[in-house]
């Protein structure tokens, strides 16, 4: 009995491998178990952004959180995977969309809100780090901005409306 257990979470592992690397190829490294099957777990693709996203939120609070404990490295680490993960959510939505569909306007425009109500929360972090880690926090920013600005003109104007947005990050 227990070595038919052993066999089945083998096999489970396995798959479970196997369906993380078809389907999650692009997420960070860096997020722990819970947090990548909660995104896994979503198949829809406005789903899928948005769970996204809800990672994202408690990541960037999390810096903001540490940075003010003055934990700056871990303040940081936490940044890098806040883009991480709205990259990971901007490439997934133009990978699983058509381009002009309506559901890729819609989802494109969750992109750009979401990151319009984090803009400030992220701005504080950047601020909040000190010298040694700036160069880290305007990059963050300025990427961030750029896929914001790409969903904007994309959802807007059919991407060729605003020059910035054709920038790749």
């Amino acid at each position: 009995m227990m070595s038919r257990a052993v066999s089945l979470l083998i096999f489970l592992s396995f798959v479970g491998a196997a369906y993380a690397q078809h389907q999650g190829a692009d997420l960070p490294n860096a997020l722990n178990e819970d947090e990548s099957q909660q995104i896994l777990r979503e198949h829809k693709p406005k789903s899928h952004v948005e769970a996204t996203f809800k990672i994202s939120d408690a990541r960037l609070t999390t810096a903001l959180n540490l940075a003010r404990d003055s934990q700056y490295r871990e303040s940081a680490q936490n940044l890098d995977l806040y883009v991480g993960l709205v990259t990971y959510a901007d490439s997934y939505a133009r990978r699983n969309t058509q381009q002009g569909s309506k559901d890729r306007g819609s989802i494109l425009k969750v992109i750009e809100q979401r990151i319009f109500r984090q803009m400030q929360a992220l701005d504080t972090v950047v601020r909040e780090l000190p010298y040694d880690y700036r160069e880290q926090g305007d990059k963050a920013l300025k990427d961030v901005k750029l896929i914001r600005t790409r969903a904007l003109d994309e959802h807007l104007g059919g991407g060729g409306f605003l020059k910035s947005a054709s920038t790749t990050p």
